[in-house]
């Protein structure tokens, strides 16, 4: 009886080591993929810093955008740029603007290249994005220029309430 326990724990603690072993394996390559997971966390954490803003968490959506209508009309000063009062949509802080330029056709080339640059600037914006919905050249009634036009949305998102809206300010 005896030998015939012995066999039975001696089975049971092969058993035991069998089982730890392939834990150990599995523990050994899910290390491997913690490992590839953190370096993939870490490169989308250095991306998303390049594309958010350092002063995204401290500054009200409301002035992003004011500064971005001021960098595009530093930008693009010979262009007429109109805006329309912020909305709030849900989560999204937005405000329309329309872009019009006159392209002379003495300086079309040059004039043309400057317009589709600046539409490019506008695709790039980040916080706030810049959500072109048309764009419309139409020859001038005297037809000596053309005219562009360009409509579209400033949008960003709405950050930890660090104050009040505008219109909570008023």
């Amino acid at each position: 009886m005896a030998v015939l326990s012995g066999a039975v724990i001696s089975k049971r603690y092969a058993n035991s080591l069998h089982d730890m072993h392939k834990k150990l394996q599995t523990v050994k390559m899910n290390q491997a993929l913690m490992k590839e997971a953190v370096i993939d966390m870490e490169k989308t954490m250095t991306d998303l810093k390049t594309i958010v803003p350092s002063d995204f968490g401290t500054k009200m959506p409301e002035d992003r955008i004011f500064t971005a209508i001021d960098d595009l009309k530093f930008r693009m000063k010979d262009y007429e740029i109109n805006v329309a009062n912020i909305g709030y949509n849900g989560e999204e802080v937005n405000m329309p603007v329309t872009i019009k330029s006159s392209i002379s056709r003495k300086t079309a080339t040059k004039s043309y290249a400057g317009f589709v640059n600046n539409i490019g600037y506008l695709q790039s914006m980040s916080f706030p994005f810049f959500s072109i919905s048309s764009i419309s050249m139409k020859q001038s009634q005297d037809k000596v220029s053309v005219i562009c036009e360009i409509r579209g949305t400033l949008k960003t998102i709405k950050t930890e309430d660090r104050g009040q809206r505008i219109e909570d300010r008023r």
